[in-house]
């Protein structure tokens, strides 16, 4: 990303970024590592009541202000539920996250174009229909792009 990428987006997204930065820290971050759940293994999780206390001790805050800052990089699309994929929203529990990758983090995103918005809605179709259906958004979008030779 260059300086002027840089300049034209929030500086919250800088604050929010650095702050994950520090937390995906092999050494002084949170405790990442594979998690059993059920009879499956989940690589590079951890659980929502890790992320609070390392907010709590890092940031020197009460557990209702680290609740409150892990929902928001939640819902910003920092890390994100290994269950729950309707509700981003972070629980003080023993709920499972992983970290997402820095592709994805707001600050780097362009607007996809369509080839690449073409591809994910189609992995979505060939997904499980109830789980996984598309939005009645999505559908409108995926025909356009069929309409359009794009698909």
């Amino acid at each position: 990303m260059d300086k002027s990428d840089r300049r034209r987006r929030p500086f919250a997204f800088d604050k929010m970024e650095g702050l994950v930065r520090e937390m995906k820290d092999e050494e002084t971050g949170v405790r990442v590592k594979s998690q059993k759940l059920f009879l499956t293994s989940i690589p590079s999780a951890f659980a929502g009541y890790n992320i609070i206390e390392w907010l709590m001790d890092r940031l020197t805050v009460d557990e209702t202000e680290a609740v409150h800052i892990a929902n928001m990089l939640c819902q910003y699309g920092y890390f994100f539920p290994v269950n729950d994929s309707k509700t981003l929203t972070l629980k003080d529990d023993s709920s499972l996250y992983r970290f997402q990758i820095p592709y994805y983090w707001p600050c780097s995103q362009k607007n996809p174009d369509n080839v690449e918005y073409a591809i994910y809605l189609s992995k979505r179709l060939l997904r499980n229909k109830q789980r996984h259906a598309l939005e009645d958004y999505e559908m409108v979008n995926i025909h356009f792009l069929y309409k359009h030779k794009i698909l």
